[in-house]
């Protein structure tokens, strides 16, 4: 929450081909999943169940690929909040899907979760519980059909400017003055 990401997943489908859930936290009522659907990597984002943003690519062939999804977030981060600013929280960003090192998606959220999880957020790698980000992509188990053989998350914190500081400082005392 409040920070720019990256997952990357190393996979391998099988001649069959596959789908199922990569990884995923949370669910019906907030959360995100990266999952093969039909064969088509897919990201996620389930923002409280009001509304759900995917980005997809296309259907991947039998073998080792790299998925990965890049998250660029717009906000100045959690640390607004020890000004008593809510201003860094909660902000939107652009989201990139690719796979092996191509972009095949990119989609912008308006907004995002900014403090809590609902409580029946549940973290899965190869499988998924609880319940969907999307009832109409796929159902629980979702298990995935290939090979997993790395995942990785990323994190890139957004870091305060000597000016955001500045700013942050002023506001609060503004409001302190009220």
């Amino acid at each position: 929450m409040n920070t720019s990401y990256t997952i990357t997943a190393e996979i391998d489908v099988p001649k069959a081909g596959a789908d199922g859930m990569i990884v995923n936290e949370g669910g019906r009522y907030a959360g995100y999943g990266l999952y093969l659907l039909k064969g088509k990597p897919t990201f996620t984002y389930n923002f409280f169940g009001l509304k759900r943003t995917k980005w997809q690519g296309p259907e991947l062939a039998p073998g080792k690929h790299t998925i990965e999804f890049d998250f660029r977030y717009d906000g100045l981060g959690a640390a607004t909040l020890v000004y008593n600013n809510v201003s860094g929280v909660g902000r939107g960003g652009t989201g990139t899907l690719k796979v092996n090192g191509k972009v095949v998606a990119t989609e912008k959220l308006e907004y995002t979760e900014g403090i809590a999880l609902p409580l029946d957020a549940v973290f899965n790698i190869g499988d998924a519980a609880g319940s969907p980000v999307d009832d109409k992509d796929y159902q629980i188990p979702s298990k995935f059909e290939g090979t997993i053989s790395k995942l990785t998350y990323a994190l890139d914190r957004p870091k305060l400017t000597p000016e955001d500081v500045k700013k942050l400082e002023e506001a609060n005392r503004q409001m302190q003055q009220k």
